[in-house]
């Protein structure tokens, strides 16, 4: 088909509204974690309790977005992509009408089915329609696009949090849902035929007992010990839920997420990689706002744009670096992108923390991240068969968004558990987001250990085609 062989201005603007849809999402997400002090004080909840209206949102994404082979198989892209968009649109709506915080919830986890359509989408569309040799240069525009978004977040959050109130957060992105829903519906097309399947709800059920579990266990640590009973319920159905799905799957001809793939290790150590870095950055995301306030008495405005210079330089990093996979492969951008993240990283342990400080460490951790990030996914998914597409695209966007809400319920379990502590709010949060620093580098060399093996398997095998 002619849409398979040439990058048509249809087709980019199709990429584009499908990010748009992402970008939403993850700007609402950002532009409320400088709001939690606020917020926290406005709806009378805590650290632990606040963070869900990210968290939260974020695990129900990834409970959709485990969804997303089956949805490709039944549905058309513009089908998912609108109810998938007005769904998003009725939760921003909710939220910008709300002053209850259970209220509040509901409409974000409303605009989290949006994004958990929205992310394996476009990805999706990438791969079964952009020819391979531009694949790179488009998987960063679809990043550069959602990447901004992080990069407003904040300092918008901060900005209209300060002089106009959180609820004009939501007043504000919906005009963006609106045309991203508006440029979809006359752009967005199908290629690959539709194969009506039976869903398997089993199969989701116990992915999602798996996720729910983890989650709240690690949300619950924080106050309470493995010895409570609710903590060890969440703990077992974690683990019990991966295994009854990994046992489930293996005898079942189509299962919702075909595990098998995991046996291709160039694929399972580029996505246990990118696991760990995501939940690094959001430790990040969470705790630098959280201290510039706590600690330095900065307002929320501050605190945003702290975080602005380095979302920018991810936007941009994810468009270069694709460029540079698709000229010179996947070796340069990917080690540049770990060296400047392992860069920044040590910056933010060995340096005092101040607002400028922190301002340039958190720029060169994004700029590392948007280096690394999308020429990782490419470099992975490429190897793979064309029919594994789907699949491997719903894995890493589950693992991405899974990794997000674990790394936010890791630093606000860090700094609860220190603020609960017999120091002052203010230095004990100082010294929990010290400790997660720590705990950042020890993470962050484990994801670079599997981040060298995958791509040096993936030259490897390269190589041997060659020769064959």
């Amino acid at each position: 088909m002619q849409i398979e062989k040439r990058l048509s201005p249809r087709l980019i603007l199709s990429i584009l509204s499908i990010a748009l849809l992402g970008f939403t999402d993850i700007m609402l997400e950002t532009a409320l974690n400088v709001s939690f002090p606020t917020l926290m004080t406005e709806l009378k909840v805590n650290s632990a309790t606040v963070q869900w209206l990210t968290s939260g949102v974020i695990l129900l994404t990834s409970l959709v977005i485990i969804l997303s082979p089956w949805l490709k198989k039944n549905f058309s892209n513009r089908k998912q992509f609108m109810v998938a968009g007005i769904i998003s649109v009725i939760g921003i709506l909710i939220d910008a009408i709300s002053g209850n915080f259970w209220l509040i919830l509901f409409g974000r986890l409303l605009q989290g089915i949006g994004g958990g359509v929205g992310l394996p989408l476009m990805n999706n569309v990438v791969f079964e329609q952009v020819p391979e040799r531009k694949r790179g240069t488009m998987i960063g525009l679809a990043a550069l696009i959602v990447s901004i978004a992080p990069a407003l977040g904040p300092a918008f959050g901060g900005f209209l949090t300060q002089n106009y109130g959180w609820r004009m957060v939501f007043w504000v992105v919906l005009p963006v849902q609106v045309l991203s829903l508006i440029l979809g519906w006359f752009t967005i097309c199908q290629v690959d035929p539709l194969v009506k399947t039976p869903l398997d709800y089993k199969g989701w059920l116990l992915l999602s007992t798996c996720f729910v579990g983890g989650l709240l266990f690690i949300e619950r640590i924080s106050a309470h010990p493995v010895t409570d009973p609710v903590t060890g319920i969440s703990l077992l159905a974690m683990v019990l839920g991966g295994i009854a799905y990994y046992l489930f799957s293996r005898r079942e001809k189509e299962p919702l997420l075909d595990l098998h793939i995991f046996k291709f290790s160039i694929f399972a150590q580029s996505v246990g990689a990118a696991f760990i870095i995501s939940v690094v950055n959001l430790t990040f995301n969470y705790s630098i706002p959280m201290g510039l306030q706590l600690v330095l008495h900065q307002n929320s405005q501050v605190a945003g744009f702290a975080l602005f210079p380095g979302a920018i330089a991810s936007a941009l990093m994810a468009i270069i670096a694709g460029n540079l996979y698709d000229r010179f492969g996947a070796k340069l951008p990917i080690i540049i992108g770990l060296s400047i993240y392992a860069a920044g990283l040590a910056w933010m342990i060995l340096t005092p923390f101040t607002t400028a400080h922190v301002t340039i460490g958190y720029a060169l951790l994004q700029i590392g991240s948007g280096c690394w990030f999308g020429n990782n996914m490419t470099n992975a998914i490429s190897q793979l068969d064309r029919s594994e597409y789907s699949a491997a695209n719903s894995i890493f966007s589950a693992s991405n968004n899974y990794s997000a809400a674990v790394g936010i319920a890791v630093a606000a379990a860090i700094i609860s558990i220190f603020q609960n502590g017999n120091l002052a709010q203010g230095p004990a949060t100082k010294v929990a987001i010290h400790w997660t620093y720590w705990l950042d580098l020890l993470l962050f060399a484990s994801a670079v250990v599997l981040a060298i093996l995958a791509l040096r398997k993936s030259y490897a095998l390269a190589a041997a085609k060659k020769e064959n």
